[in-house]
């Protein structure tokens, strides 16, 4: 179907619709639509329910939108919370409300300002965070650049380039430090180039190795280079 050609969906006030084939999903209101959605923009400001998979170009929730299917698409955007309860696909994802994926990750590139929980593995070219996140699998990018505002954990940590750092001193890093552990833990870290900071992990495995402050490591296996800052505990440090 041509997209011109496709109908809107709008939703206002409480309505319960059909899934299909639309050009816009926009909903300010309470809506419930049973079936797959096939979009062009998906738009939340209210409150959305979709009981079933869901492929956009392009998806916006700034209230409440729950997916009980699959989510696909080229830019997702999150300021508000979204529930996944199905493996979620997509170039851009950018989360600065909560985000909650019941099954794994898999794009281009992810930032994350606010929170993203995922059950399963998370895999990007580029993994940006300065909010927090728990990955219940391996979290897998080339690139990996963490700074600690928050609670952060993974079963399994692999990348290229890995760079874990502590939040800068600002006076509510200060107010988040009391409440939040801003730490992150992790079983293993494996990459090419590590720089560690504030991260407890049984196993620290690549070629140049920097543990920085506040890091609690059981085993560093390097084979380039390793160098440990003075506050830092590492049990056993091995060259291969």
């Amino acid at each position: 179907m041509n997209q011109d050609n496709r109908p809107d969906l709008i939703i206002h006030g409480s309505v319960n619709a059909s899934g299909g084939v639309y050009r816009e999903v926009n909903v300010h209101g309470f809506g419930k639509i049973k079936g797959d959605v096939e979009c062009r923009e998906l738009h939340c400001a209210g409150h959305v329910s979709i009981d079933g998979d869901v492929q956009a170009d392009n998806v916006k929730v700034e209230g409440n939108a729950t997916v009980r299917g699959a989510l696909k698409s080229a830019s997702m955007e999150v300021y508000g919370q979204l529930d996944v309860n199905g493996e979620v696909a997509f170039s851009q994802l950018r989360v600065e409300g909560n985000a909650r994926v019941h099954g794994g990750l898999a794009g281009e590139e992810i930032q994350v300002r606010g929170f993203l929980k995922s059950s399963g593995d998370c895999e990007a070219e580029l993994f940006k965070a300065k909010g927090a996140f728990s990955i219940g699998g391996l979290l897998n990018a080339g690139r990996i650049e963490i700074y600690l505002h928050g609670g952060c954990e993974a079963r399994e940590i692999g990348g290229e380039h890995i760079e874990v750092r502590k939040a800068g001193n600002s006076t509510l890093n200060k107010i988040m430090k009391h409440i939040f552990n801003n730490t992150l833990s992790a079983g293993s870290v494996e990459g090419d180039e590590i720089y560690l900071e504030y991260t407890r992990a049984k196993v620290v495995r690549g070629n140049n190795i920097e543990i920085g402050p506040g890091c609690e490591i059981d085993l560093v296996e390097y084979t380039g280079e390793f160098r440990q800052a003075g506050d830092s505990q590492v049990k056993e440090h091995v060259k291969r």
